[in-house]
């Protein structure tokens, strides 16, 4: 669940830092990545990517903010119809932002569950990231330590891909310039299809919430929902010890908590700082103000993802009462 971070000065102290590391599909880890982002991803793989991008209302879409390290870091909008318009600070707290790791992202691509990808080969992809930075006509400089300022020499480009490729396309890049979808990405139909039915199937209803399943049976299924949203807050306050602050801020509270008494990594409190903002918004409170009728897939599929979150919850209180018994 957590790993219990050294106050050390070390590069453990990195905010992009990963603790144990992450592997890649082709065996190669990742410890990091060299950004202080206001979201980081979870490991590359097991279908992370759509799940995260799932954490949004159907109709949201995701333009890219940054990419470093082949991770995409996105800034959602379109979330709320009253304002559908993209927020003037991508990179502020109080947007939501989701990060996305390439090897991700492709594959979501070809499947048809994500659109609005454009795939070219790594020569490309570096002309346009270096295009970014007002390549080739700006002359580019880094800082040293010393405070003096170092022209950048850029390595040469990548070579152009062969037309006939025998070892797999080259083409597995992520660009975003499609007219169609205002360089933005979204989930497609066959996307929350798909997320539906497996949250679904996933589903495990823990012995401590009989109540739950009745509510299920008996197609109460907002009724069901509002259950388990509940229970989170109420675990929420348990964790933080404080019985007055509910919603947002209380999720604040339990972000601060985690840092402070289990010196969570910075990447891990970003992670579950993401996954509550967005449940209590799109989830618990539209559910604890008013009635929202679901069919029976889409109360189970949010009936999972919550109760997932919620052992996550009891996972990080079983792991600080541990650790204060020690």
């Amino acid at each position: 669940m957590s790993e219990k971070k050294p106050k050390s000065g070390d590069i453990t102290e990195n905010p992009g830092w990963f603790g144990s590391g992450y592997s890649r599909s082709g065996g190669e880890m990742i410890l990091g990545i060299h950004a202080n982002w206001p979201a980081y991803p979870c490991a590359p793989g097991g279908g992370h990517g759509l799940f995260d991008l799932a954490q949004f209302p159907v109709g949201t879409r995701f333009f890219p903010i940054d990419d470093i390290d082949r991770c995409v870091l996105f800034c959602a909008y379109n979330y709320d119809p009253k304002k559908p318009e993209r927020t003037k600070d991508p990179m502020s707290p109080d947007a939501f932002q989701v990060a996305i790791w390439h090897e991700d992202l492709v594959p979501l691509q070809e499947q048809g569950l994500i659109r609005g990808i454009t795939l070219v080969s790594e020569r490309e992809f570096e002309i346009r990231r270096r295009a970014e930075w007002g390549w080739p006509k700006r002359r580019l400089f880094m800082k040293l330590e010393d405070g003096t300022l170092e022209e950048m020499v850029l390595p040469p480009l990548p070579p152009a891909p062969e037309e006939d490729f025998l070892y797999g396309s080259p083409y597995i890049f992520p660009a975003f310039d499609d007219n169609e979808s205002e360089g933005a990405i979204t989930i497609t139909p066959a996307g929350w299809e798909l997320v539906t039915e497996q949250l679904a199937e996933h589903l495990e209803l823990p012995g401590s919430m009989p109540d739950l399943k009745k509510l299920l049976d008996s197609e109460l299924y907002d009724h069901a929902v509002r259950e388990v949203g509940i229970a989170i807050e109420e675990e929420l306050r348990l964790v933080v010890g404080n019985d007055d602050d509910f919603g947002q801020r209380l999720v604040g509270g339990f972000i601060k908590h985690l840092d402070e008494k289990l010196f969570a990594y910075n990447t891990l409190l970003k992670i579950y700082r993401l996954r509550l903002r967005t449940f209590f918004k799109f989830t618990r409170n539209p559910h604890a103000h008013r009635k929202i009728t679901l069919t029976r897939p889409h109360a189970l599929a949010l009936t999972s993802h919550a109760l997932e979150l919620l052992s996550d919850i009891q996972q990080f209180h079983k792991e600080e009462s541990g650790t204060e018994a020690v």
